[in-house]
């Protein structure tokens, strides 16, 4: 059993790879030239190109694995099974599962390695990659900057990223419920150190206006780093801790809610995807041959997996349906579809 588990490991691990650089590669590949147009006409040096993809590259791969993962285990299973290699196995009286069981064991370790990514450092390069675009791609440099530091709303009309500095400032403060401004703050520039916002030759005044008091220095903690609190992405997601303190908002509960989930269970969406692949794995023998076929027909349902487990989220998040309970029926409804036709395939 050790052997045979160490091949199949060796077999799967070996397309896995395979099909991990492959897809990276092409969906780099297509990006730069889809971006190449904007490239020259900014001249963006070749420094802030390869710290483009070298920062967004973790967030692709992050996103496409389960479809990466469930593709490989049709590919690499599939294969054994188009070899009669699989049959030869259960006909010695293993079952499906015990055949996958190493390549359940793998997608457990990538499911983990991707929560803990996500928070160590996919978030973080995806945060840099969106300031590199946006401030050499498309040169938005002197484009007004709006950023949220604690209570307050801070806009800037000039950034210099190398420096950490904003200039022509104007700082709101609000109260802890964000119903009511407190305080406005004007400054001609403001500098990023270390954890602290630092607003210098400025003055402030309460609100409604009041009487304007002059400072050198204002000083305003920061939990972020300085890149992610002017980058802008469509992608961009608060930590781990700031979604779990969102849940204590009656408004927002559902959103935060439903971004924890996504957080959670998109990783194990690699397991799930291992189960349904291998409804198309038993679908392949010499006889009826079809490997290409359920290679494209399983690619088409692992999309068709991501996309809808994408609506859930976003109907959840904008409170359309109950999170948990609506994701809950989405894997479950899925695990049932699995289950049912890999008995009827004989497991």
């Amino acid at each position: 059993m050790k052997k045979l588990h160490r091949y199949i490991t060796e077999n799967f691990l070996f397309v896995f790879f395979t099909v991990l650089v492959f897809t990276t590669f092409l969906f780099i590949l297509s990006d730069f030239f889809t971006k190449l147009g904007v490239i020259l006409k900014s001249s963006v040096p070749l420094k802030y190109v390869f710290e483009y993809y070298l920062f967004y590259t973790p967030f692709v791969v992050y996103f496409s694995l389960p479809f990466i993962f469930g593709l490989s285990v049709v590919i690499s299973l599939g294969y054994m099974s188009f070899r009669n290699e699989i049959i030869v196995m259960r006909s010695s009286g293993l079952s499906i599962f015990k055949i996958a069981l190493p390549v359940f064991i793998i997608a457990f370790l990538v499911a983990f390695a991707m929560f803990l990514s996500k928070e160590l450092f996919v978030n973080y390069g995806l945060d840099r990659a969106s300031l590199i675009k946006q401030y050499y791609f498309k040169k938005e440099k002197n484009s007004t900057v709006w950023l949220k530091v604690g209570n307050f709303f801070i806009s800037a009309k000039g950034v210099d990223v190398n420096k950490k500095v904003i200039y022509d400032v104007e700082a709101y403060k609000v109260d802890n419920e964000f119903s009511n401004f407190l305080k406005l703050l004007h400054s001609k520039k403001a500098e990023f150190l270390n954890d602290k916002l630092v607003f210098i030759n400025g003055f402030w005044s309460s609100v409604p206006l009041g009487e304007k008091h002059r400072f050198k220095q204002f000083t305003i903690k920061s939990k972020k780093p300085f890149v992610s609190l002017i980058s802008i992405s469509k992608f961009k997601e608060p930590s781990l801790l700031a979604l779990l303190g969102g849940l204590r908002s009656a408004k927002d509960k559902n959103y935060y809610l439903s971004m924890l989930l996504f957080r959670f269970f998109y990783p194990l969406s690699c397991v799930l995807l291992t189960l349904i692949s291998l409804v198309f794995v038993l679908k392949i023998t010499p006889r009826k041959s079809g490997f290409i076929s359920n290679v494209f027909l399983s690619g088409v349902v692992f999309l068709s997996y991501i996309a809808t487990f994408q609506i859930v989220i976003t109907m959840g998040k904008y409170s359309m349906v109950e999170p948990i309970f609506s994701l809950v029926i989405f894997m479950l409804f899925w695990i049932a579809v699995s289950l049912y036709n890999l008995a009827k395939l004989g497991i």
